[in-house]
C-alpha cells in the first residue's frame, strides 16, 4: 500500500510538475523558440507578448504577436490567438482543433517592384524541400474558426502614382475545414465580412473545399466598391479612363466539379454599377452611366447559358466624336481584328452560347454626337432615349419584343417597336419619325449640294426581315413639311408638303409599290443660264469620281448581300398615284439678252399606276394656269418607254407672244398679241426618233397682232383664225381640216424708205457658205457610197403628204399698203376682203374652188375665182382675177416719181387669167385704163427718160381708153421666174417701144400686124402703092382713135435708085399729062380727072409718048432731010430718060411729094384732121434703121400733145 501510495505520490508529483512545466515553463520555451524560429525564417524582429497553455482544456493562447518590418508598421500582427485542441486527435490520429479564434489581426503588404513584395525575401529564405516519396497527408480538422476585426493594408508602389488598399472590419467564420474523409464530404458554411477600400463586403456559402467534388455555393455581397481604384491592375492598359464608378453586387455563386461530370459554374443575383464615368485620354468624356442594374436569373458560364431576369440602365450618356481625318473616337478603343482561325473559333463559340434576357430597359439615355469631318462640323444631342425589350433570347424560335423612343435632334422624335428573334433571324418592327429638320444635315450634304435643303421630315413604316423572305417594308409613309432650297441667282423651290403613302417593298421578288406620292402647295423658280444649263443643277455640287466616297467593302472572304448567291432580279415597281397639287412654277431663259419669264400657277397633276420595268399605259391628268389666265390641260394615258401619250390636250388663251424668243432666228417680225385655243385628241408615240400616231380636234388663234421687226409697223392682225374638226397622222403625215375661218384680218404691206419691202425680209436669208476652195480646212473626203445604194436612195420617192381642207373662209379682211420710199408717201387699203376656198386637197386630180372678193378703198371691187391645188407636189392654178373701177389719181406719188407727171384722173380695170400646170405658166393680163390723163410735170431724179406721155397718147383711143393685152408665159421651176417681174418687164418694153418704135406699137395695138412706122414707094415715085394705101387706111383708123397723138411725116429718097425711077416716073407723068391735055381739048374729061389718074392703053401710050418726045428740047436724031426721025417707043423712052436731069432739087421735091401724098391720103381718105399731121424735113438720104428696109419711104414720128 505504501509502495502504492509512493507510486501514486510520485505520479502525482510528476504530473504536477508536468502540469507546472506545461503551464508555466513550456509557454516560455515555446515563445522563445517561436520568436527565434520566426526571426530566423523571416529575418525580422518578432514579438510575442505571451503564450499560455492549459493542459486541462488543451487551450493555447497567444497575445500581442507582431513581426516587425525594417521600417514602417509591422508586417503581421494580432492581438490574440486562441485555439482549443480536441482530445479526439489522439484517437483519430489527426489534428483536430475544436476552436480557433484570431482577434484583431493586421497585415501590411507593400509591392516594391513587379512580382516583388515586402515579404518576397522571406519566401526566398526558405529552404527548398528535397524531392522524396510522397507521404500521406496529415489529417486535420479545424473547427469553429473565427477571425475578428481583421485589417489588411496593401501599399502598391508600382502602379502609376501608387495605390493603397485597405481591408477593415474583416470577420471570418468557418464552421470547419477538414481533409478527413468523413468530414470532407460535409458542407461548411463560411461567413466573411469586411470593408474593402471603404466598400462593405460580405461572403457566405456552403463549401466542400477538400472534397473530391469541390462543391461550392456562396453568396457574395459588395456595396459601392470604387472601380477606378482597380483599373490599374487590368492586364492590358485600357484605351479609356474609368474616372468614377462603383460596383454593388448581391450574388449567389455555385461551383461543382467531379471526375464523372463536367465542371459547373452558376451565378445569380443582382449586380449594379453606379456613377460610372469613362473618359478618353486627355479628359474628353466618353460615357456616363448613373445606374446599371443587372439581375441574373442563372448564368452558366462554362455551359454558355446566360439567363438574365432584367437589365436596367438609367441616365446613360454616350459621347461620340469623329475628327477631321475621319477617325471615330471608338476606333482607338476597338481591339484589332483577330485572325481568321481565331475569328472562326470565336464565331463557333458564339453560336453555342445561349442568351436570354427577360427584361431590358434603358431610360433617359442621351447620346452627344459631334462630327468634325464635314465642313463646319455637326453636333447634335440624341435625348430622351427610352428602350424596353422583353424575352430577348438566342433560343430557336424565341420571339422578343422591344420599344424604343428617342429625340434624335432638335424637336424630332423617333419611336419604334416590334419583335425579333435571332434563330432564325426575323424582325418585325414599326417605325415613326417626326420633326426631323433636313437643314441639320447640311454639313453632310455640303459636298453634294451648294445650299442647304429646308424641311421637316416625318416617317412611318412597318419593316420586317426573315432569312427566307429577306427585307420587307409595308405601310410606309414619308412626309416633308416646308421642303425648300435656294439655288442660282435668288431662285429656289418651296413646297408646303411632300408625302409618300402606302409604300411597300419585298426583297424576295425585288418589288416596290407606293400608293401615293403627293407634292402640295409650292413654288419653284428656275432658269436656263447663259451657258445653257438649268439653274436647278447649280444646287448639286460638281464632284469627280476620285472625290466620291468609296462604298463600304465587305470583309474578305464574305460576299456582300447584293452580290451573294444568284444574280438579283431586276426591280419592279408600281406607283399607284403621283399627285402635284397647287404648285406654281416660274422659268426664266437667260440665254436671251432680254430673258423671257414663264409662269405656271395652280399646277395640278395626277399620274396613276406607273409601273416598270415593263411599262404600261398610266392614266394622266394635268391642269395649270399659265401667265395671266391661260389654261393648260392634259387628260389621257402615258407610257414612259417607248414614249406614248393617248388622250386630250386642252389649251385656252395661251399668249403666243410669250414664246417669240423661241421663233427661228430667221424670223424678222414680232408678235405683240395673240392667244391660242385648242382641244386635241392625241395619240403620239416616239419610235426611232420619229413621231407616230394620230390627232384630231379644233384650234383657234384669237386677237393676233404682229409687227415688222425692222420698222415696228403693223404687219398682220386678225380677230380669229379657227381650225374646225381637223384630224390627221404624224408619219406618214396626213391632215384633214373641215373648215378654216379667218375673221377681221388686217395685213399691211410697206415699202420702206430704202425701197425694201417689209415682206421680203420677214425671214432672214441665211449667209451663203464660202466655196470649198476658200475654206480654211476642208474636211476629209467621205468615202463614196456604193453606186447601188446611191441610186436606190435617189429613186426612193418620199411619201406624199395627204392634206385636205374642206373650206377656207375669210371675212372682213383689210389689206393696207404704204410706200414710204417715195418723196410723197403713198397709202392704199383693201377693205371687205372675204370669200371662200372650198375643197383643198393634196390629191392630184382634185381642185379647190376659189371665190374671193374685196374692195379697194371701199370702192373698187376685186374678185378672184377659179380653181387651184397648192397642196399637191405639182402646183395647179387656174384663176381669174378681176379689178374694177380703180381710181388712178391717188397713185400720183408713183407717177410723179417714176414718170415725172402727176395723174389728174383715170380709172383702171384688170382682167387677169393665170393657168399653172405642170410648172408651165400661161397668163392673160388684160388692162383697161379709162380717161387716163397726166397732170402737171413733177421734177424727179428717178423719173424715166422714156416718152411716157407719148406712150399714153399711143395707147389711149378716142374714147380716152387704153386697152392692153399682156400675155405672160414661163416656167415656175425657173429660179428667175416671177409673174410680176415678167409683167413689169412687158410694161417696160412697151414704154421702150413707144419711145423707139411708136408706130410699131400702134401696129400691134391696131391688130393688123403691119409696120405703121414707114410707107414705102417704088423708086422715083411719090404715088402710094395700093398695099401702102391699105396700111395708111389702117393707120388712119388707129390715129383717129388716139386724139392725143400727133404725127410728124418725113419723106426720104434712095439716092441710088430714086433718080432712075424718078426719070421713069416723070416720063410716065408726062405721057399721062399729054393724054389729059388731049381730053381737055376734046372736052372729054370728067369731074375728078387729072393727069395723075388717067388711064393709058398701049396704043395710047405710044401715041402720047411721041407727043412728049416732040416737046423735049434735047437734040434728037434726024434724017437726011434734017427732019426728026420717027423712032421706036423704046428708043424714044431711052432718049427722054437719058436727057432728063435729076438733081438735088428733084430729089428734095420727090421727098416732099411723098410726104405730101401720105398726108393727103390720111386727110382725104383716112379722115384725119390736117392739124394732126405735120410735114417735116430732114436729111432725105438718111438710111432707115434696118439695113434691109427700103430707102424710098416716108417715116412717121409720133408726137404727144
Amino acid at each position: 500500500m505504501p509502495k502504492l501510495n509512493k507510486y501514486c505520490l510520485i505520479t502525482v508529483a510528476v504530473l504536477a510538475a508536468l502540469i507546472v512545466f506545461i503551464a508555466a515553463v513550456l509557454p516560455i520555451i515555446i515563445k522563445n523558440k517561436a520568436v527565434a524560429a520566426i526571426e530566423d525564417a523571416t529575418g525580422r524582429t518578432t514579438r510575442i507578448g505571451s503564450v499560455s497553455l492549459n493542459p486541462f482544456t488543451l487551450h493555447v493562447a497567444v497575445r500581442d504577436f507582431a513581426v516587425a518590418e525594417k521600417t514602417g508598421p509591422p508586417l503581421v500582427a494580432f492581438r490574440a490567438l486562441d485555439a482549443s485542441l480536441s482530445p479526439a486527435s489522439i484517437f483519430k490520429r489527426a489534428l483536430i482543433v475544436s476552436e480557433i479564434t484570431l482577434d484583431t489581426p493586421t497585415i501590411n503588404l507593400v509591392r516594391t517592384a513587379p512580382n516583388r513584395f515586402n515579404f518576397s525575401d522571406i519566401v526566398e529564405r526558405q529552404p527548398k524541400e528535397k524531392e522524396s516519396e510522397k507521404k500521406a497527408p496529415l489529417r486535420f480538422s479545424l473547427n469553429n474558426i473565427r477571425l475578428k476585426s481583421g485589417s489588411i493594408d496593401f501599399d502598391d508602389r508600382i502602379v502609376g502614382g501608387g495605390r493603397k488598399h485597405s481591408v477593415r472590419s474583416l470577420d471570418i467564420a468557418l464552421p470547419f475545414i477538414s481533409n478527413s474523409p468523413y468530414l470532407a464530404e460535409k458542407y461548411i458554411d463560411p461567413r466573411i465580412s469586411a470593408v474593402v477600400n471603404g466598400a462593405p463586403f460580405s461572403f457566405a456559402g456552403k463549401l466542400k473545399p477538400l472534397s473530391k467534388s469541390l462543391e461550392t455555393s456562396v453568396h457574395i455581397g459588395l456595396q459601392q466598391l470604387s472601380l477606378p481604384h482597380y483599373v490599374a491592375y487590368y492586364p492590358v492598359k485600357p484605351p479609356a479612363d474609368l474616372t468614377s464608378g462603383t460596383l454593388t453586387a448581391n450574388l449567389d455563386l455555385a461551383y461543382r466539379i467531379s471526375a464523372d461530370r463536367k465542371p459547373e459554374l452558376t451565378l445569380k443575383g443582382l449586380t449594379r454599377l453606379d456613377a460610372v464615368a469613362v473618359d478618353l485620354p486627355g479628359g474628353k468624356p466618353l460615357l456616363r452611366l448613373p445606374s446599371l442594374q443587372v439581375k441574373a436569373a442563372r448564368l452558366e458560364a462554362l455551359a454558355g447559358n446566360f439567363q438574365f431576369q432584367s437589365i436596367t440602365a438609367d441616365g446613360l450618356e454616350l459621347f461620340v466624336e469623329r475628327n477631321q481625318r475621319g477617325e471615330w473616337m471608338y476606333s482607338r478603343l476597338i481591339t484589332p481584328a483577330k485572325n481568321a482561325e481565331e475569328a472562326k473559333k470565336t464565331n463557333e463559340a458564339d453560336q453555342k452560347t445561349a442568351l436570354q434576357v427577360s427584361s431590358f430597359s434603358c431610360s433617359k439615355a442621351t447620346v452627344h454626337f459631334r462630327d468634325d469631318l464635314p465642313k463646319g462640323g455637326f453636333t447634335t444631342t440624341i435625348a430622351d432615349i427610352e428602350l424596353l425589350a422583353s424575352n430577348v433570347s438566342t433560343a430557336p424560335g424565341a420571339a422578343a419584343s422591344y420599344q424604343l423612343s428617342l429625340k434624335p435632334d432638335q424637336g424630332a422624335t423617333l419611336k419604334t417597336e416590334g419583335k425579333f428573334s435571332s434563330t432564325p433571324l426575323t424582325v418585325t418592327s414599326t417605325i415613326q419619325l417626326a420633326g426631323l429638320k433636313l437643314q441639320r444635315a447640311w454639313p453632310y450634304l455640303d459636298r453634294y449640294l451648294t445650299a442647304p435643303v429646308q424641311g421637316t421630315l416625318g416617317l412611318a413604316t412597318e419593316i420586317g426581315y426573315s432569312e427566307p423572305a429577306g427585307l420587307t417594308v409595308q405601310k410606309g409613309s414619308l412626309s416633308v413639311a416646308g421642303l425648300g432650297a435656294r439655288y442660282g441667282n435668288k431662285e429656289g423651290f418651296d413646297l408646303a408638303s411632300f408625302q409618300v403613302k402606302d409604300a411597300a417593298f419585298r426583297q424576295s421578288d425585288n418589288r416596290l409599290e407606293i400608293g401615293d406620292i403627293r407634292l402640295s402647295r409650292g413654288n419653284m423658280s428656275l432658269s436656263k443660264e447663259a451657258d445653257g444649263k438649268l439653274s436647278l443643277l447649280s444646287l448639286f455640287a460638281g464632284q469627280s469620281a476620285a472625290q466620291a466616297p468609296a462604298a463600304a467593302r465587305p470583309p474578305r472572304g464574305r460576299a456582300s448581300p447584293s452580290t451573294a448567291g444568284a444574280p438579283r432580279k431586276e426591280m419592279s415597281y408600281l406607283l399607284r398615284q403621283i399627285q402635284l397639287e397647287k404648285l406654281n412654277f416660274a422659268f426664266t431663259d437667260k440665254t436671251f439678252e432680254e430673258p423671257p419669264r414663264y409662269t405656271l400657277r395652280n399646277t395640278n397633276l395626277t399620274l396613276s399606276n406607273l409601273q416598270g420595268p415593263k411599262f404600261a399605259p398610266a392614266p394622266l391628268r394635268f391642269a395649270a394656269t399659265y401667265g395671266k389666265g391661260a389654261t393648260l390641260k392634259l387628260n389621257g394615258t402615258v407610257t414612259p418607254a417607248p414614249f406614248r401619250y393617248r388622250g386630250s390636250v386642252g389649251i385656252a388663251r395661251l399668249p403666243i407672244a410669250d414664246f417669240e424668243p423661241y421663233f427661228p432666228d430667221t424670223f424678222n417680225f414680232s408678235v405683240l398679241a395673240g392667244s391660242l385655243d385648242t382641244t386635241v385628241s392625241l395619240d403620239l408615240a416616239l419610235k426611232d426618233g420619229k413621231a407616230k400616231g394620230s390627232f384630231r380636234g379644233n384650234a383657234g388663234v384669237r386677237d393676233f397682232h404682229s409687227i415688222d421687226a425692222v420698222g415696228d409697223q403693223d404687219l398682220l392682225k386678225w380677230e380669229s383664225l379657227q381650225f374646225d374638226e381637223f384630224q390627221g397622222n404624224f408619219d406618214p403625215f396626213a391632215l384633214s381640216v373641215r373648215e378654216v375661218a379667218l375673221n377681221d384680218v388686217y395685213s399691211r404691206i410697206i415699202i420702206r424708205r430704202d425701197g425694201t419691202l417689209n415682206l421680203q425680209d420677214l425671214v432672214k436669208k441665211e449667209p451663203v457658205p464660202l466655196p470649198a476652195t476658200v475654206q480654211a480646212s476642208a474636211p476629209a473626203v467621205a468615202k463614196p457610197a456604193p453606186a447601188a445604194a446611191t441610186v436606190a436612195a435617189a429613186q426612193a420617192p418620199a411619201p406624199q403628204r395627204q392634206v385636205s381642207v374642206g373650206s377656207v373662209t375669210i371675212q372682213n379682211g383689210t389689206l393696207a399698203f404704204t410706200d414710204n420710199h417715195l418723196p410723197q408717201t403713198f397709202n392704199s387699203t383693201f377693205y371687205n376682203l372675204g370669200g371662200r376656198v372650198s375643197g383643198l386637197t393634196s390629191e392630184e386630180s382634185k381642185f379647190a374652188d376659189v371665190d374671193l372678193r374685196g374692195n379697194l378703198e371701199n370702192h373698187s371691187p376685186m374678185q378672184i375665182t377659179g380653181r387651184l391645188n397648192p397642196l399637191r407636189d405639182d402646183l395647179f392654178v387656174d384663176l381669174k382675177v378681176s379689178f374694177r373701177d380703180i381710181e388712178l389719181s391717188p397713185v400720183t406719188p408713183y407717177s410723179g416719181t417714176y414718170l415725172g407727171y402727176a395723174i389728174d384722173k383715170g380709172k383702171l380695170f384688170l382682167d387677169l387669167k393665170y393657168l399653172i400646170e405642170r410648172k408651165q405658166l400661161t397668163s392673160e393680163n388684160k388692162v383697161f385704163i379709162d380717161q387716163f390723163t397726166f397732170g402737171k410735170k413733177v421734177e424727179s431724179s428717178q423719173a424715166t427718160s422714156l416718152p411716157v406721155r407719148l406712150a399714153v397718147a399711143l395707147l389711149k383711143d378716142r374714147k380716152g381708153e387704153i386697152h392692153l393685152d399682156l400675155p405672160v408665159t414661163g416656167r415656175t421651176d425657173d429660179p428667175q421666174f416671177s409673174i410680176w417681174g415678167l409683167i413689169g418687164q412687158v410694161l417696160k418694153n412697151l414704154l421702150v417701144k413707144a419711145a423707139t418704135s411708136p408706130f410699131a406699137l400702134l401696129s400691134s395695138l391696131g391688130g393688123s400686124g403691119q409696120d405703121f412706122s414707114v410707107i414705102t414707094f417704088p423708086p422715083g415715085s411719090s404715088d402710094l402703092p395700093a398695099d401702102e394705101e391699105k396700111k395708111l387706111t389702117q393707120l388712119a383708123k388707129v390715129l383717129a382713135d388716139r386724139p392725143g397723138l400727133k404725127v410728124e411725116i418725113k419723106g426720104f429718097v434712095d439716092k441710088g435708085k430714086d433718080p432712075e425711077g424718078y426719070r421713069q416716073e416723070l416720063l410716065t407723068r408726062k405721057v399721062k399729062n399729054e393724054k389729059f391735055l388731049h381730053l381737055v381739048k376734046e372736052q372729054q374729061t370728067k369731074e375728078g380727072d387729072s393727069g395723075a389718074n388717067v388711064q393709058l392703053s398701049a396704043e395710047e401710050y405710044s401715041k402720047f409718048l411721041k407727043a412728049v418726045y416732040k416737046k423735049e428740047k434735047f437734040p434728037k436724031p434726024r434724017n437726011a432731010l434734017g427732019m426728026v426721025k420717027d423712032l421706036p417707043d423704046n428708043e424714044m423712052k431711052k432718049l427722054i430718060v437719058a436727057n432728063t436731069v435729076v438733081g438735088e432739087n428733084e430729089l428734095q421735091s420727090l421727098a416732099r411729094e411723098r410726104s405730101a401724098n401720105v398726108i393727103n391720103y390720111l386727110v382725104t381718105k383716112g379722115g384725119l384732121p390736117p392739124e394732126k399731121l405735120f410735114q417735116a424735113s430732114d436729111n432725105i438720104y438718111q438710111a432707115p434703121e434696118k439695113e434691109s428696109a427700103t430707102r424710098s419711104r416716108v417715116e412717121f414720128n409720133a408726137i404727144a400733145r
